[in-house]
């Protein structure tokens, strides 16, 4: 009896102090206040102790909410969480919107008091302005994010007419600065912070204007820029500059004065317009958790709340990310993070990213977010590579039913969903991703598949990605993988309309799954691809790949071959195993790239083959027929696959369809991206995309190059191959005519076609004729090999037109479709003038004449030397290279081609 009574006392003590508590916040309130609901807190960080307090007494809770009330929450720095503000599973801590209240939680600062300076200016005091670090990036007016003044104005660019690099043709090659085109810029004060947006391959970058020379149209960086580019003449553009505020919609900080200028849209009225700009950098609500002491923010829940106004972190020594904007940080920023929800929220007009989990997040759930209007990127799990072997991972993690788009604004290479090299066991499901410049999901931070990586097992599935790359950007995959990745699946992933940068010739990689280096042991299947730059499947051969399978996918409709592999770095194994997958184009090119060869690493059996030009679509250069006998495809197919409406890209089979009977699981993936209310699901319907922005085609057709305005030690206009032993230069110490020529050095030790220098140009039927000067040492020659090439894509085998080479002994010869033809000979040690003619074209006779002279005069005159190849067409390539195995030295000057 008395046993029972303890119980039900201790029963009553516990029913009385276990309870639900709410706290409450609102833009009216006061932290002196109590915190309930009529007499509500300020702001989060009041709301967020008042809970610490609460815990910290040892009051039990069923469950603690902070309920947050319409209206806008301007922060001047960043909510922190961090292990005391933990919930637990039973009853967890919850941050949330009131259901049906717009709450906008803030890094910006509303300007007003515009008045109006001359015909098109308005004016701002905005004296706290003079005490930033750096000035603000961004402005938002009426809810529209406008562009920094800048020239060219929004939507063009500039191009270089060269990169000014160091290090050129290793591996940490860099560029230093750029020379311009006469014209495209005036000159500005030295006293403003002019910011250079560089266009790389596959990123952008933001590069301070240092010293500018602008007699010699030289602008060099106050650091590094960076690597990988097309070539020497890329897009940039500068900003922040005075005298580039001259279109609507464009706005300028003089933070030295203290007054933003902005130029209004037609139409805007300053009196009433709502302008914002961002004051808090990168991150709205960061939480600390300590991974590597054990202790964790755990339990909480994001719920309903609009994240708005990050500005970008363009400091002077920001962080350049190598690719994928993976040094920027979302408006959540966390490490240490367990068993959290983050629930449909948005993140909008931000500077960098929406969410960041880093090292040690591990069982969160991100739901039914509409992220959009971005400077970087959506989801990032994890960044680059694990920093040590017991590194704490970003693992199982959910990111749900999220529509992603609209980003890249500021960091083109922001992806929907990244995941660096610490991502493991993740799903990324469901979610619709569009109207982003780079990837729409993008995994791994490895490039080679001869080691283990700390990115595997994750699931992308039932993802729409559309809408990619929008011409900004190259080597772009609408779902893109990095090195081994052991148990990762992609499947039932709907991916169409992905473009790339392209200007004429230039540009490359609109794929829509890319598997790139070093990509292994994944499982591609079930997934659908259409509209595609260059190919609906691109396998990056290089960094010894193994073992991935590609089956029952359908890629149709891209502009180039569809399926592609690239490079050469065959792994011990095989690399692709592809099976049961419909490939289906509109031309007869259905293989592309450059390593389908007989001794590919590669097995394939049960595809279907289709194209609707030709019944006999090409094979990597071969028929079907003739691909079977290498061993490929024995029971495949070529056969119209019949679906129900190819046109209008319903992929679906008829009951009748051949694939079906050759194996092929029919797939439907109608439902690939939102779940849930027909409202949510129809969200992505209400966007207009974005229009691809396109280049206008350069012909070049004449090139003339004295090098007389380089400085010496500069590298030359062209592409270059080096390596530790060989360069190629501006010299001062010996010219043709002038006082610069280029400065070839060759090593013994070095490839027999390093150094190596070339230019390209527009190819058209016609007279050619190029000249150029050429002087081999006296002491230690050369082999000097100087060549055209009919080279329409850079990464497929090329053809070789008039070639000839200048060897050690001063003998000039042709390398030809016959043999060798000896030209004549030339003194070592003199400047020898060669003048070279030939007919461009495909029905133009294969043969070139030269002419060389010398110090005395002619030399040698010859006439009717066959091209080395006969297939030689289009003259798009000329170089000269080192192609000798001792040490030497030789130049070049005066290089025209008319």
């Amino acid at each position: 009896m008395r046993l029972s009574v303890l119980l039900i006392t201790l029963l009553l003590i516990l029913t009385c102090t276990v309870q639900a508590v709410e706290f409450h916040v609102a833009p009216s309130g006061s932290d002196a206040n109590a915190g309930n609901a009529t007499r509500p807190f300020a702001t989060l960080q009041r709301a967020r102790d008042a809970v610490r307090t609460w815990k910290q007494a040892g009051k039990r809770a069923e469950a603690i909410t902070v309920t947050v009330h319409k209206g806008t929450y301007h922060l001047t720095a960043p909510v922190v969480f961090e292990p005391q503000d933990s919930g637990s599973a039973q009853f967890p801590v919850t941050y949330r919107a009131l259901p049906g209240e717009k709450v906008v939680i803030s890094g910006g600062v509303p300007i007003t008091n515009w008045r109006k300076q001359d015909a098109h200016i308005w004016v701002a005091v905005v004296p706290w302005a003079k005490q930033l670090a750096d000035p603000f990036t961004q402005l938002f007016v009426n809810g529209i994010r406008r562009p920094r003044a800048r020239t060219p104005n929004e939507g063009a660019y500039a191009y270089t007419r060269r990169l000014q690099m160091k290090d050129v043709g290793s591996e940490s090659q860099v560029c230093t600065g750029l020379t311009f085109e006469k014209g495209d810029l005036k000159p500005w004060d030295s006293s403003e912070d002019a910011l250079i947006c560089l266009f790389h391959n596959w990123v952008n970058s933001y590069d301070r204007a240092g010293k500018v020379d602008w007699s010699r149209q030289q602008i060099e960086f106050t650091r590094d820029a960076g690597i990988f580019f097309l070539g020497p003449h890329v897009r940039y553009y500068v900003e922040n500059v005075r005298s580039a505020l001259d279109a609507p919609g464009e706005w300028y900080l003089d933070r030295n004065a203290g007054l933003l200028l902005y130029y209004p849209m037609p139409g805007e009225v300053m009196a009433k317009a709502e302008v914002i700009t961002p004051v808090v950098k990168q991150t709205l609500m960061q939480i600390n958790g300590l991974p590597d002491n054990g202790q964790y923010v755990e339990y909480m829940q994001f719920k309903g709340m609009s994240f708005q106004h990050t500005d970008a972190d363009l400091s002077p020594n920001y962080q350049h990310s190598v690719q994928g904007a993976n040094t920027q940080r979302g408006a959540i920023f966390a490490t240490g993070m367990r068993n959290c929800l983050i629930e449909n929220c948005e993140f909008t007009r931000l500077g960098e990213h929406c969410i960041s989990l880093r090292e040690g997040c591990v069982s969160n759930i991100i739901q039914k977010c509409h992220m959009h209007d971005m400077g970087g990127g959506g989801v990032y799990l994890s960044e680059d590579s694990s920093k040590t072997s017991d590194w704490a991972l970003t693992t199982h993690n959910v990111v749900d039913n999220n529509f992603i788009h609209d980003g890249g604004y500021i960091f083109r290479a922001g992806c929907g969903v990244f995941l660096g090299g610490s991502a493991s066991y993740n799903q990324i499901i469901h979610n619709e991703i569009c109207d982003m410049n780079w990837m729409g999901v993008h995994m791994g931070w490895s490039w080679t598949g001869k080691s283990p990586a700390a990115t595997n097992h994750n699931e992308v599935g039932w993802n729409h990605i559309h809408h990619i790359g929008n011409g900004v950007l190259n080597d772009i995959g609408g779902i893109y993988t990095l090195g081994v990745s052991s148990g990762t699946v992609l499947h039932h992933n709907l991916i169409h309309d992905v473009s790339r940068f392209e200007r004429g010739s230039e540009g490359y990689g609109g794929w829509g799954i890319y598997l790139d280096a070093g990509s292994s042991e994944i499982r591609v299947e079930d997934n659908i691809v259409y509209n595609t730059r260059d190919g609906g499947f691109h396998a990056h051969c290089d960094g010894y790949p193994h073992d991935d399978t590609i089956v029952n996918n359908i890629f149709a409709y891209a502009e180039e071959g569809q399926m592609i592999r690239n490079n050469y770095k065959q792994p011990d194994g095989i690399h692709l195993t592809l099976e049961r997958n419909i490939i289906y184009n509109k031309g007869k090119a259905l293989f592309g790239g450059s390593s389908w060869k007989p001794d590919a690493k590669v097995t394939m059996d049960k595809n279907i083959y289709w194209s609707e030009q030709t019944p006999t679509p090409e094979f990597f250069g071969n028929t079907f027929a003739q691909w079977q006998k290498l061993g490929r495809d024995v029971n495949g197919i070529v056969a119209n696959p019949r679906f129900v409406n190819a046109k209008d890209y319903d992929f679906r089979l008829l009951p009748d369809s051949p694939a079906i009977k050759l194996g092929f699981k029919p797939l439907d993936l109608r439902t690939a991206g939102l779940t849930g209310s027909a409202e949510w699901r129809k969200l992505p319907l209400t966007i207009k995309h974005r229009q691809t922005e396109r280049a206008k085609a350069v012909t070049i057709s004449d090139i003339s190059l004295d090098f007389e305005d380089y400085a010496a030690g500069a590298t030359p206009d062209g592409g270059i191959a080096r390596d530790k032993e060989t360069s190629v230069v501006i010299t001062d110490k010996d010219a043709a005519t002038g006082n610069n020529s280029m400065l070839f050095t060759d090593g013994a030790a070095s490839a027999t076609w390093k150094p190596h220098w070339f230019v390209t140009r527009t190819p058209s039927p016609g007279k050619r004729t190029i000249q150029f000067s050429v002087k081999n040492d006296a002491e230690k020659p050369g082999t000097i090999d100087i060549e055209t090439r009919d080279w329409p894509q850079l990464q497929t085998q090329y053809q070789s037109g008039p070639h000839i080479v200048f060897g050690t002994d001063g003998m000039f010869t042709a390398l030809t479709s016959t043999g060798s033809v000896v030209i004549g000979k030339a003194p070592l040690g003199k400047w020898i003038k060669a003048h070279m003619e030939f007919n461009e074209g495909e029905k133009a006779a294969k043969t070139f004449s030269i002419l060389l002279t010398g110090p005395g005069g002619l030399l040698v005159e010859k006439k009717d030397i066959p091209f080395h190849s006969t297939q030689f067409n289009q003259f798009n390539w000329f170089g000269i290279s080192g192609a000798g195995t001792t040490e030497a030295h030789f130049y070049a000057d005066d290089i025209t081609i008319k």
